[in-house]
């Protein structure tokens, strides 16, 4: 390898890159937090690699899209757990870079000469926040179509440019094949170029300062603000005091990072093995009474959406995210005192604890207060034409107020069966001619007729296509057992 590596190095001059990143000093006594950044982009790596797989089998429209999920999930080899991975990755880069950036805040490195990238490292974190809401929408299901429903409507409270935004979001006045599309595109293109453009200048920046010294190596004797003329000196003495002691970039701090690296990709694969990503019934924009729940990171903000009186919920729910992005943006720049340890700095002390204090109060009273909207599913694919018109007139005819479905509806009749499983017990022609004339086959039933001209035979028909889909969770691999019994017809009376 020796004369390749001559001649490589003649040309990119390997020996000074290696010097550069591997072989530089860094400061002494780092701990296990300072590998949060590295972790961060490993599990941004695994989203690469599992995103790019997934984006092989995916069909971005409404009538393929959860289809092409469960074919993945069910038939491609490991589909499952590449999903598992790639949705428990989104979760992981979500807490990583906030434990990141509060070890950044709570050890003052956002101060000089970091302010740039600090202003990077919240741009990373509003990002990363975008790739988990236009990945929501993706599988089409419950759970995507009305948290995203619930999120664009937010974005529609802005004053002046709300109804913009959402057209700009949804791609149309209403969400559909053009907001699928469209958020597919800023998932998989727009978004990661982005952020791997962000990242890149964040270590570019990192190399050329170096990995932010102990707060205790840059206090002693300092200025009493950054801003001061004779701060950037002392900065630059003390800084290269602390790498005195210090240890080499490579082998010494990348121990560390492979460590919790490792640690942090079994971890993603053991819950992509073991725990998978749900996958609710088919998104059906009909079904109003749906409750929707977004992933665990927007729950404080949707909680607290849901304490404000509703005069005061479009103030809250532009004002707060505004107020936050003006706060972090403006931080480095009125934060011009000398302090960095975290003990000498009250107000960020009490910052910090009343914004992870309040969220977690919040986290934890959104998941005591209701439980989560998914029910049973009715079917495991998107219901046709002729199945959805047969579910409306059911609903419509107020079906659903004796006979219970998948969890909702009945109680109001007694004896009236619940009709979660109907599809596996009856033939469709069974049901046919019950809904027409029940006395027919039960004369004590309670349950009036649906035959003309109460509902035509074509609309009968249709209830019909709706019911025999009602086989429960993963009925569409289980054998029907149809006990089906049709009474005799009267004999017409001899003359």
């Amino acid at each position: 390898m020796n004369p390749i590596f001559r001649w490589l190095d003649e040309r990119v001059d390997l020996r000074a890159l290696k010097e550069q990143l591997l072989d530089r000093k860094m400061p002494g006594n780092l701990t296990w937090a300072h590998t949060l950044g590295s972790a961060t982009l490993a599990v941004f790596l695994v989203q690469v690699v599992t995103g790019v797989v997934l984006a092989m089998y995916y069909a971005p429209s409404p009538d393929h899209a959860y289809d092409s999920i469960r074919y993945l999930q069910q038939h491609v080899l490991s589909g499952a757990l590449l999903r598992g991975i790639h949705h428990w990755a989104a979760s992981a880069m979500v807490v990583l870079v906030l434990a990141h950036m509060i070890r950044v805040f709570s050890t003052g490195a956002y101060k000089y000469p970091r302010e740039i990238n600090w202003l990077l490292g919240v741009v990373l974190l509003f990002l990363v926040l975008g790739f988990s809401f236009t990945g929501y929408l993706l599988p089409w299901d419950q759970k995507a179509y009305w948290a995203t429903q619930v999120g664009t409507n937010i974005a529609g409270t802005t004053p002046g440019i709300g109804g913009m935004l959402v057209k700009l979001l949804r791609g149309g006045s209403q969400l559909g094949a053009a907001t699928l599309s469209r958020f597919f595109a800023l998932h998989v293109l727009l978004m990661p170029l982005l952020l791997t453009v962000v990242v890149f200048l964040h270590l570019a920046i990192v190399v050329r300062q170096g990995i932010a010294a102990r707060t205790g190596a840059m206090e002693g004797g300092a200025p009493p603000r950054t801003s001061d003329p004779e701060y950037p000196a002392y900065y630059k003495q003390a800084y290269a005091k602390s790498k005195g002691a210090g240890v080499r970039f490579y082998p010494d701090l990348t121990a560390k990072d492979i460590v919790v690296v490792t640690a942090i990709i079994l971890v993603l694969v053991l819950l992509g093995l073991f725990v998978g990503a749900g996958l609710e019934p088919p998104a059906d924009p009909t079904d109003t009474s749906y409750v929707p729940r977004p992933e665990w990171y927007f729950l404080p903000f949707f909680q607290l959406l849901k304490l404000v009186p509703g005069s005061l919920e479009s103030l809250v729910a532009v004002g707060i995210p505004t107020v936050l992005v003006i706060l972090l943006v403006a931080l480095p720049f009125f934060d011009r005192g000398s302090a960095r340890a975290f003990s000498k700095r009250p107000i960020a002390r009490f910052s910090l604890f009343f914004l992870l204090g309040g969220a977690g109060l919040l986290l934890g009273a959104s998941f005591m207060g209701e439980q989560p909207g998914a029910i049973a599913a009715e079917v495991g694919r998107p219901l046709s034409n002729t199945e959805r018109s047969g579910k409306a007139i059911f609903g419509a005819s107020q079906c659903g107020s004796c006979h219970a479905v998948a969890g909702k509806g009945g109680g109001s009749q007694e004896n009236a069966p619940n009709l979660s499983l109907i599809g596996l017990k009856h033939s469709g022609a069974w049901i046919h001619s019950f809904i027409e004339n029940p006395l027919r086959f039960h004369a004590d039933s309670k349950m009036p007729s649906f035959g003309p001209p109460t509902l035509s035979h074509q609309e009968i028909e249709e209830v019909t296509r709706y019911l025999v889909t009602l086989r429960g969770p993963g009925g569409e691999l289980k054998q029907p057992e149809f006990v089906d019994t049709f009474p005799e017809l009267p004999k017409p009376k001899e003359k």
